[in-house]
């Protein structure tokens, strides 16, 4: 392979690939690139033992004086990024690259393209045409509530993703709360997908506003999905779908008519709440207290050796009855750092019940947190 590029180009395309990268590769050549040069530009390709993402620099944008694929280590991007202007990446005898730009050179030892694993074969017609503002806005609605670290099922690590009813809705869970967002859009009836949400966090930053995404999925020929994936201009992403059944979700996120009913500002709130957090978060459960009454809620907090806070702010609307709960200050924030608008309504039906967090513009969104047992 020989070809000329602009780094800041090539430096983009690699930064995306990466994202599939794996912090703990299970082989070698799993922490690498692999660049493949040919008629069409350059393709580069991260992968690791679930998700594959392929980045593209066209034919217009690089000279190619010799087809051919090479597999560098991540250190290359880190590499690239010292350089500026363009780049010659050569191929020598055996697996070596050099790397040259102005009166700067540099000789990389490669790795056996033939080990690097080939992208997933698919079925790419079953898919939904989207905007990257509103997929990524999917996204910062739901994924977040997921069990990404898999500290309990392993279902849970991923995001329930569903393609039907002319409505494209994930939903997330770690058990101690829940996410659900929708969105109406033109789609066949192609079924769900439990789809890892460490990979769609990947996803979600190599998007952006101005992509039109083809998203989809896969199917095996027992009519399974194997594989989901999104497609731009850009880049292809592909994960295969986690095994098991996702739990059955659609009661938990019916709000209820009944109980206190509060709509306060969305801001002020989500400040009280990080003061909290701040002092809280050395601890297990960061815990913030409300005390809710028709005048004021009184947010307040503390951390084992950190000390104490406290804040009251004026609802907006209160209906129902007076009341005090304990939550985990940390979902609390993440629930509202995901919504829509300047006001939101929390739903509480008792002490120990179901908290929901709700936006006032987006009807298409529930967030839900379980409360933690207040202790007088």
């Amino acid at each position: 392979m020989n070809i000329v590029v602009d780094s800041a180009l090539l430096a983009e395309a690699l930064e995306d690939a990466s994202k599939a990268i794996s912090a703990k590769s299970i082989m070698p050549v799993l922490g690498c690139f692999l660049i493949e040069a040919n008629h069409e530009g350059l393709t580069v390709t991260g992968t690791d033992d679930r998700a594959t993402i392929q980045s593209y620099i066209f034919e217009e944008h690089v000279q190619i004086e010799r087809n051919g694929k090479i597999v560098l280590p991540k250190l290359f991007l880190e590499m690239l990024k010292k350089l500026s202007g363009n780049v010659r990446i050569e191929s020598k005898d055996g697996l070596n690259v050099i790397i040259t730009s102005r009166n700067k050179e540099i000789e990389m030892a490669g790795l056996d393209p033939e080990e690097f694993p080939p992208p997933p074969s698919i079925n790419d017609n079953e898919y939904i045409e989207i905007t990257g503002k509103d997929l990524r806005g999917l996204f910062k609605k739901a994924i977040f509530a997921a069990d990404i670290d898999g500290k309990g099922m392993p279902i849970l690590t991923g995001a329930n993703v569903y393609l039907k009813n002319g409505k494209i809705g994930m939903e997330a869970t770690n058990r101690h709360r829940l996410s659900k967002t929708e969105k109406v859009i033109e789609s066949g009836d192609f079924g769900s997908a439990v789809i890892e949400a460490r990979g769609l966090v990947e996803l979600q930053k190599i998007i952006t506003d101005k992509d039109d995404v083809q998203f989809g999925f896969s199917k095996g020929r027992d009519d399974q999905v194997v594989y989901a994936f999104a497609r731009t201009e850009r880049f292809t992403f592909y994960s295969r779908v986690l095994e098991g059944e996702y739990p059955d979700i659609h009661q938990m996120v019916i709000v209820p008519d009944s109980g206190t009913r509060i709509e306060i500002n969305k801001q002020e709130f989500l400040e009280s709440v990080e003061l909290i957090y701040t002092l809280a978060k050395e601890e297990k459960n960061n815990m913030v207290r409300l005390d809710v009454t028709e005048k004021e809620i009184n947010i307040r907090g503390k951390g084992k050796q950190t000390g104490k806070a406290s804040e009251s702010i004026v609802p907006i609307k209160f209906t129902g009855q007076e009341l005090t709960i304990s939550l985990n200050s940390k979902y609390a924030m993440d629930a509202l750092k995901a919504l829509d608008g300047e006001k939101v309504t929390l739903v509480f039906t008792g002490k120990m019940k179901s908290i929901f967090i709700l936006s006032n513009e987006d009807h298409q969104s529930v967030h839900v947190v379980q409360p933690y047992r207040t202790v007088d």
